[in-house]
């Protein structure tokens, strides 16, 4: 019997041998179905069993398989998991797609520390690479817009160089800056510059618009103070951090090509009327006590700039040179101002890594020509990123970006040098392009009393050039298996070069305000940020259940500035663009200096995997307040709570994931500059009412006190925030949410605070005031659809901020952040941030209208009233990302509900009588006379009603004396963005050098739905990246790009 067993199990095993030696070996390789890089590390697993292997530094690799049958699972960390049948193949290559919501998982924090996801107490918001590439704006804040929740983008216009702010959670300050900090590779940089004023120059750029988007890898968005409080005094408004891609240890040299080019041209025209003529009714019954022929009738005249004249029939009138002519319309006059511009990038890029060390390379190359000419912006990228392990222990890195971009722009806001201060309501029967712009001595040709805009756009010209460093070296030294000591020393400097040409001529104020006399703008601009930053870093498991990690660190940021100018006036020789042209020149240097000292804590404590708490402290030495008042402490803490890691019994086939979080945080901020002293400033001599001199005068110089006075207790502003949040993921993370409560409150806010004239002093800059932010945000991903050839993945999110400024200071009514008398943008205790004020109709209490009796048209009120909330109901956003075989659909859409804009421009285009709209009614009688279709609804002061009937002209004209007919609701949907693209598949390009080949199309703001703000584009803001938003005061248009991209990794 025993030898029968012990003969059968010999056997067996002699059978099970023959059977594995037919086994078969499967070889392939792993790629990146993104970039086409081959992937070293990868898990290559028979399914089932242990047989696995990695992926070499190539890679490929090599597995004994059965001789049938058998699935092969390849995964890696970041990346989706994908099961191939292995049937009869001996080969197999696999292209691995990235999964967001892995990726997602370990997210960047402040001071560039990694996180789990799960771990965090407050909300960060991620935009990928791929993401942020879609729409291919040369602006990346422009690329973030819609994307994550509570984060609001708001663009100038869509002209070249036009610059974008970005406001996380409504504002923390009240005239201080609201943009959040930028951050690359955990050095702090510089975002600046993108305010514009209001009644001359052109529109600024935010530096941001000098990155290039091809060499970022993700953008985190640390939202609340409690997420960026190691930042400190910079980061109050949020923290943008921007983590730039990187070779790959093991990884072989790779060449990775991105192009793209998109044509640009204006999203949204007025719909113009073209039957009606310059000119303007005669309402005059007598002139000199003899009966107006010509009364109630409208009037050719050659000059206005109004089109209520009278119906174009091919009559022969005299234009403003004096010349006979048949009146006609030109429906196109005004887009032919505008041409078709374009937008073309480019990035080439060297990367890969040996077994200590990775390294990447980079040029990146835009040149965007505007809609208008003379518009245009080209700039040039250089990147390199590199890391080497020098021993064991000690590693060292170096990042360095330089930068050259080089501009020209055209005049911009509420000047006569701007083309379309008016050229939005040129009457329809010019012809621009059927006389010169200019005489033979170059003066200007045009009817009305602004800068012809084809004449303004030649000759009153601006144009910069940057160059820019940022970069960083860093050290890290592992001190033992928990402990390392980090150090990085950054840096960020950049010099602008600006001219401004107004020519000899120009009647509106361009650059210098030179008044027809010609002027010349020289200014170089030099900013240098220095930021040196040691960590100790630690991760300890105190026992199986607890574990500690810590960040003790020193952080010293030197920042300083040098702005010297100089405006030349009355020019001798027209187009000699040299100062020493100018007979009159005036100069000015300003140079600034600030240091700031930080220390700072970040203690995480750990239990079981699913209790995490995050405390920070962080004390700031501040070289803006004095000795006495410039150290400051400021703490937060964060818990986050995973319910279904405490208790299992959760977790099950519908819930996947359930997070609990809270946070409270407090953060300081600093004064601007130079707050503690009064500072001799020019001179200037006015009675108020004449003329001002201002000095220097005939050769003499004066200087004199400011009328500033400062307190010298000045301390920091100070935000608190908390914020609840509670995360969910169902269905194997096919369907999850996250929700968050919010709520900020700033306090002692530094403003200047008017008093006494007798004091010698008009303000004082002291802490008063403050002002609270409550918000809900939402955040939906769902994957309606998944198989082994589709997927369908959208994302949803929501935002509702709200915002009250609790108090200002004792005296104060109001702080005005822009704009005139009447309108402006301001803000009032009470109120949300930022509302309008302006004239509106005089109503009784009944809110009726009160009008003239004999006129028909209402009366104005003496006082300004509110007429406008420049804050939005709510924002959202919709992406949908869909992928078939290769095939991939992307589009975002874009949700504004609500939130009021001033548009200049829409009143000026309904007043002066262009648009459709105004010719829907026959604006003549039988007779020739003038027809009354229209009437108002209102009273007498008495309360008896009014019934006048009056002309379309005077119904479009009246109803635009008050401010509030320039305010309309700025509720918009939009699609943000979209790209179709084709990824060619692995198996066609194995005998090629292409290691990935995807070629697509792509689009930006292709279709917009405003139903409440007719004929232009609401997302439009004159001021650019400043607290004022909302106002849109003779601004240029924005724009839309449509195009073809191509990627190719060799």
């Amino acid at each position: 019997m025993m030898k029968s067993l012990l003969f059968s199990f010999v056997l067996m095993l002699t059978l099970a041998g023959q059977a594995w030696a037919q086994g078969r070996t499967v070889t392939g390789r792993v790629t990146d179905a993104a970039t086409g890089e081959t992937m070293p590390g990868v898990t290559v697993q028979l399914k089932g069993t242990s047989t696995a292997t990695p992926t070499d530094v190539n890679g490929s690799y090599s597995l004994t398989v059965p001789a049938s049958g058998g699935t092969l699972v390849f995964t890696f960390i970041g990346y989706s998991n994908q099961e191939i049948n292995v049937g009869s193949q001996s080969t197999i290559n696999v292209r691995l797609a990235t999964d967001a919501r892995q990726l997602n998982e370990v997210v960047v924090t402040a001071m560039g520390i990694q996180r789990e996801k799960k771990d965090l107490g407050y909300s960060v918001g991620t935009v990928n690479a791929e993401e942020l590439t879609i729409g291919r704006p040369t602006n990346v804040v422009n690329a973030l817009s819609g994307k994550v929740a509570g984060v609001n983008v708001s663009s100038a216009s869509g002209m070249v160089g036009a610059s974008s702010g970005i406001f996380i959670r409504g504002n923390t300050t009240f005239t201080g800056s609201n943009q959040p900090l930028f951050v690359i590779d955990g050095v702090p940089v510089d975002n600046g510059g993108g305010v514009n004023a209001l009644q001359n120059g052109v529109a600024n750029s935010n530096r941001a618009i000098d990155l290039n988007q091809d060499d970022i890898e993700s953008i985190n968005i640390l939202k609340g103070p409690a997420a960026a409080a190691l930042y400190g005094s910079r980061a109050a408004s949020g923290a943008v951090i921007i983590t730039t891609k990187k070779g790959k240890t093991g990884q072989k040299a790779a060449i990775e090509y991105n192009t793209s080019y998109n044509m640009v041209e204006v999203n949204r025209f007025p719909d113009w009327q073209n039957e009606y003529a310059q000119g303007a009714g005669d309402y005059r019954e007598t002139i000199n006590g003899v009966a107006n022929p010509n009364y109630m009738r409208s009037i050719f005249t050659p000059t206005s700039n109004v089109s209520w004249g009278p119906r174009i029939t091919g009559q022969t009138v005299t234009n403003f040179r004096g010349e006979q002519e048949q009146l006609a319309a030109y429906p196109d006059n005004i887009k032919d101002i505008f041409k078709r511009g374009s937008n073309f990038q480019n990035t080439i890029a060297l990367s890969g890594g040996g077994e200590s060390s990775k390294y990447r390379l980079s040029y990146g190359n835009t040149k965007e020509t505007g809609v208008l000419d003379n518009n245009e912006l080209q700039r040039h990228n250089f990147t390199f990123n590199g890391s080497a392990d020098i021993t064991s222990k000690l590693t060292s890195g170096v990042s360095v970006q330089y930068i050259n971009s080089e501009s020209q722009r055209t005049q911009q806001g509420n000047q006569l040098s701007n083309p379309f201060f008016r050229g939005w309501f040129i009457p329809r029967n010019i012809n621009l392009t059927g006389f010169p712009t200019e005489d033979a001595a170059g003066n200007q040709i045009y009817f009305d009393a602004v800068d012809n805009p084809y004449w303004t756009i030649a000759n009153n010209t601006y144009n910069d050039e940057i160059n820019r460093v940022i970069g960083n070296v860093n050290l890290s030294y592992k001190l033992t298996s928990w402990l390392d000591a980090n150090y990085r020393l950054g840096v960020d400097t950049y010099n602008q070069v600006e001219q401004g040409y107004d020519q000899i001529g120009a009647r509106g104020a361009a650059n210098t305000s030179a008044n027809g006399t010609g002027g010349i703008y020289d200014r170089s601009y030099t900013n240098t940020n220095i930021n040196s930053n040691f960590i100790l870093a630690g991760r300890y498991d105190i026992n199986p259940d607890f574990d500690l990690s810590f960040n003790l660190g020193n952080e010293i940021v030197i920042g300083s500035s040098n702005d010297v100018n100089t405006i030349g006036k009355s020019l001798g020789i027209r187009n000699y663009r040299n100062i020493s042209n100018a007979s009159v020149q005036t100069g000015s240097n300003a140079r600034f200096q600030n240091r700031l000292v930080g220390v700072f804590a970040d203690v995480t404590f750990g239990y079981k995997g699913f209790v995490t708490l995050n405390m920070t402290g962080r004390n700031d030495f501040s070289s803006t307040f004095s000795e006495a008042e410039n150290s400051y402490f400021y703490p937060s803490a964060a818990l986050s709570f995973v319910l279904t890691e405490a208790f299992p019994a959760l977790k099950n086939d519908v819930v996947e994931f359930a997070k609990v979080k809270g946070n409270y945080a407090k953060v300081g901020k600093e004064a601007p500059v130079y707050s503690l002293d009064t500072y001799f400033v020019n001179a200037g001599a006015s009675d108020g009412f004449g003329p001002s001199i201002v000095f220097p005068y005939s050769n003499l110089g004066g200087r004199t006190l400011s009328n500033a006075t400062v307190d010298p207790a000045l301390r920091p502003e100070f935000t608190t925030s908390k914020e609840v949040g509670l995360e969910m993921q169902f269905f194997k993370n096919r369907l999850g949410f996250e929700f968050n409560l919010y709520e900020t409150e700033s306090k002692d806010l530094i403003f200047a605070v008017p008093v006494s004239s007798s004091s010698g002093f008009t303000t004082q800059t002291r802490n008063a005031g403050s002002l609270r932010n409550k918000g809900i945000e939402l955040l939906l991903n769902v994957t309606p659809l998944k198989t082994p050839n589709f997927s369908w993945d959208m994302s949803f999110n929501f935002n509702r901020n709200r915002s009250e400024v609790l108090e200002l200071a004792q005296g104060v009514p109001n702080i005005i952040l822009a704009g005139f008398t009447t309108p402006n943008i301001r803000l009032e205790a009470g109120q949300p941030y930022g509302v309008m004020y302006g004239s509106v109709f005089l109503r009784n209490d009944k809110g009726e209208l009160i009008l003239n009796p004999t006129t028909g048209e209402p009366s104005l009120d003496p006082l300004s009233k509110k007429i406008g909330d420049t804050n939005p109901d709510w924002t959202g956003g919709i992406t949908n990302n869909l992928n078939f075989k290769g095939i991939n659909l992307n589009f975002l859409i874009s949700v504004r509900k609500g939130g009021d804009v001033y548009s200049r421009n829409l009143g000026d285009l309904r007043r002066s009588g262009v648009l459709a709209e105004s010719a829907k009614s026959d604006r003549f009688n039988a007779d020739g006379t003038l027809a009354k279709p229209y009437m108002y609804t209102g009273v007498k002061s008495d309360g008896a009603s009014v019934n006048v009937p009056i002309t379309t002209e005077r119904y479009f004209t009246s109803l635009h004396t008050a401010g509030e007919s320039y305010v309309y609701d700025a509720t918009a949907v939009r699609l943000r963005e979209a790209s179709l693209s084709y990824a060619i598949p692995s198996t066609l390009l194995e005998k090629t050098p292409f290691g990935r080949l995807e070629v697509g199309l792509n689009g930006r703001n292709l279709l917009l739905w405003a139903p409440n703000f007719p004929h232009l584009d609401p997302e439009n803001n004159t001021l650019g990246a400043s607290n004022a938003q909302g106002f849109e005061f003779n601004g240029l248009p924005n724009t839309r790009s449509y195009g073809a991209f191509l990627r190719i990794t060799l």
